[in-house]
């Protein structure tokens, strides 16, 4: 049961939003862009929170752009998640069946497996102001599954918790979205681009309003196609062609910028055998995971470097030479 949103548009007169997408039964779609691009709005849209000015929105072929949002079928998990505070937390799971006339033996079974489902089995009687906040994160999605909605759109749920919390809970949805009972098409919305990684199956990138690149995370994060999509993302510096002799050839075509990730450069000895350019350590950086170097070339251009975790690190302020691996460079639209 796919959903398709189709020419969706709402202009605000100063901004507008204007974007397709689709994604399919089972799949997990991030939308992602930077704050203020129309990813909320868009989602709203689908949902029916927010009327369009024009566009189509279908579930499994049928055309709901009519209908309001309590028809549409839409299981919602807001920002704010939006729970019921002077209900309990299996009052909060059994509502939307409650109001489709499910009986009451039905919706205890539907708040058993769905709290079960979601790691809160025996919770049904806590009130939500008991709840840490993985558990109201936890509470808020089985509540938007409960119905067995058509489709599954998630605005933000995770940003306001902290980082340990935050990987846990994605690795916990992940494994959800593989019950056979929790796999309906799926819009997830972040600006995060670690959780966009972790969570989509396909990666949209919005950007003013639209929808710019698409891929799977891979494609996008290796293989960016433009210079918004791998700044977003952190695939490495743009800077103009010409910036280093051992980029690939190519019939250079007036709007395209040379890629350089971080692993594509390897620091050397300032004038050594293999040192293409020189350049100043601007700062380090060790972040658990990995390590970075951020230096800087004559003309002003700031590039990121990969360092083995173990290493030391470079003094700030020390000239060092930039070594190129040819092989890992590329090209993005833009500059």
């Amino acid at each position: 049961m796919p959903l398709e949103a189709i020419g969706l548009e709402k202009d605000y007169g100063d901004f507008m939003v204007r974007a397709d997408l689709a994604a399919a039964e089972g799949e997990t779609l991030v939308l992602a862009g930077p704050s203020g691009c129309g990813k909320t709005t868009l989602l709203r849209m689908i949902a029916g929170l927010v009327s369009c000015d024009s566009g189509i929105v279908r579930i499994g072929g049928v055309d709901l752009s009519a209908a309001p949002a309590w028809e549409r079928g839409i299981g919602f998990v807001f920002q704010d998640l939006a729970l019921f505070p002077h209900l309990t937390v299996g009052a909060n799971v059994a509502y939307a069946p409650f109001l489709r006339g499910v009986r009451r033996a039905e919706r205890e079974r539907i708040v058993e497996e769905r709290l079960r489902s979601v790691r809160l089995s025996g919770f049904a009687g806590r009130r939500i102001d008991t709840l840490s906040g993985g558990e109201r994160q936890r509470t808020a999605i089985a509540r938007a599954l409960a119905a067995s909605p058509r489709a599954l759109l998630m605005d933000e749920p995770f940003s306001s918790l902290d980082a340990p919390l935050r990987r846990s809970l994605r690795e916990e949805f992940v494994e959800l979205r593989k019950r056979p009972d929790s796999r309906p098409p799926c819009v997830f919305v972040t600006h995060d681009r670690e959780e966009a990684a972790a969570l989509g199956d396909r990666i949209a990138l919005m950007e003013g309003g639209r929808i710019v690149e698409s891929g799977s995370p891979r494609e996008l994060f290796l293989h960016p196609r433009t210079a918004f999509a791998a700044r977003f993302l952190g695939s490495g510096a743009v800077v103009p062609p010409g910036t280093f002799r051992a980029a690939p050839p190519l019939q250079l075509v007036q709007g395209y910028s040379l890629l350089v990730p971080p692993d594509a450069l390897e620091l050397v000895e300032a004038g050594s055998e293999g040192a293409e350019r020189t350049a100043t350590v601007t700062k380090t950086a060790f972040e658990g995971e990995k390590a970075t170097a951020w230096v800087e070339l004559p003309e002003g251009l700031i590039l990121t470097v990969a360092l083995a975790r173990r290493e030391a690190p470079p003094a700030e302020g020390k000239k060092v030479g930039l070594r190129v691996l040819r092989e890992l460079l590329g090209f993005v639209e833009g500059s």
